[in-house]
């Protein structure tokens, strides 16, 4: 009797544990389907691997429509061609660097609505391959939509978009660019910088040329535009 006893009760407390892993689990589920964000998974190499409700709600795909037709071409379907560099910039912070989490703004559609809206996002490294390197990330996008009530907010918005696009784009330069950059950028001229320097004014020239090529800039107006947007200057 007393070991039928015992084990009566190790069996109920067992049963109590499961019931309360159970409850946990459904209101966690609930939490994170209902949450007003999207919250997603995504692989560096195959994009997005999993979604919860918000995220099927607010895009129009579902989970299984996402796997079915590859995580990397549904976001190439929902994000706003001039901002696809936001996916692709996550990928590139993530493949080099895990330190961080890193964000941006960008705009997304429903699949049925012609309309993008502006969504405000973060990711962070969520689990490595065996040599240590993120294999995946966590993301979380927000609708700024409903929140960007005046102009003068977008345009902040937009604005400082900009300036963590364009310090990206900064962190492919070396460190004699980007002290070429800076003096570019207080107007100093190819004959100023050299003698700044210590180098020939042929060898400014191959700087500036390069450093336009990784910017992407076509004349120097747009360049020093870009570095003063990136906090340079």
């Amino acid at each position: 009797m007393p070991e039928q006893s015992s084990d009566a009760i190790k069996m109920a407390a067992m049963e109590r544990e499961i019931r309360n892993l159970r409850e946990k689990c459904a209101f966690l589920e609930k939490v994170i389907h209902e949450v007003p964000a999207n919250i997603y998974i995504s692989n560096l190499n195959s994009g997005v691997v999993w979604c919860n409700r918000t995220n099927e709600e607010a895009l129009g795909y579902t989970l299984e429509e996402i796997l079915e037709m590859g995580g990397m071409a549904y976001l190439e379907a929902i994000v706003h061609p001039d901002d696809q560099n936001i996916p692709e910039d996550s990928i590139t912070h993530y493949q080099h660097f895990d330190g961080a989490e890193f964000g941006g703004l960008f705009r997304a559609k429903h699949r049925q609505e012609s309309e993008y809206k502006w969504f405000l996002g973060w990711a962070k490294a969520f689990s490595k391959n065996q040599q240590g390197e993120v294999k995946e990330v966590i993301c979380v996008d927000v609708d700024m939509s409903p929140h960007m009530n005046t102009e003068e907010q977008l345009t902040q918005a937009l604005k400082e978009n900009l300036k963590q696009k364009n310090k990206l784009l900064l962190k492919s330069l070396r460190k004699r660019e980007i002290e070429i950059l800076e003096l570019v950028c207080k107007g100093c001229s190819t004959k100023e910088i050299a003698d700044r320097l210590f180098i020939s004014p042929n060898t400014v020239s191959t700087h500036r040329k390069s450093i336009q090529k990784k910017l992407g800039t076509s004349n120097v107006a747009d360049l020093v535009s870009l570095g003063k947007e990136a906090g340079i200057g």
